[in-house]
């Protein structure tokens, strides 16, 4: 009987970890914002190191990352500026929309802690865009989702998602 129980719990937890991250999703591309990502997929891309990381906006997508989670977190959505990002995802990004992701990203991770920088690309076709990998840290120490922002050369942000992680792109 407790067998049973913990494998229904299993179950349970396995479709809530799917349903969040499925809303989680459909929020995104309600956002528009994956609509930049799935042009990534189909693009050439290549992974930056040395030099070449040098010049991306590595700061500016870190920056941007830890202050919309923060803001979330504290139950105060920010709202980005015409400098910070691209008019789709300033324009989708709304206040209801961050409150209700957060929410989701929340009961499946915990609360924002910070986020480490894993890994950069960029495209290697027109338009250029940077895609950075960083890993979350989250109230729940064995959750650790990758946490992507997508830039473009403007240095505006393009593209945000939480997801769990993978190591590969």
């Amino acid at each position: 009987m407790r067998q049973q129980i913990i494998n229904n719990f299993s179950c349970v937890a396995k479709l809530l970890t799917f349903t969040v991250v499925t809303i989680i999703n459909i929020l995104l591309i309600s956002a528009g914002l994956l609509l930049q990502l799935s042009g990534l997929a189909q693009s050439n891309y290549e992974e930056l190191s040395g030099d070449a990381l040098k010049f991306a906006p590595l700061e500016t997508a870190q920056a941007l990352a830890n202050t919309l989670l923060s803001a979330q977190k504290a139950g105060q959505p920010y709202l980005l500026k015409n400098s910070e990002a691209i008019a789709t995802v300033q324009k989708e990004f709304t206040t209801e929309k961050q409150s209700q992701t957060y929410s989701a990203i929340r009961d499946l991770f915990g609360d924002y802690q910070s986020i480490t920088f894993e890994q950069a690309f960029r495209t290697t076709t027109n338009p250029t865009y940077y895609i950075f990998r960083f890993r979350g840290e989250f109230k729940r120490n064995n959750a650790q989702p990758e946490v992507r922002v997508v830039m473009n050369e403007a240095k505006q942000l393009a593209g945000f998602s939480i997801v769990p992680w993978q190591n590969s792109l």
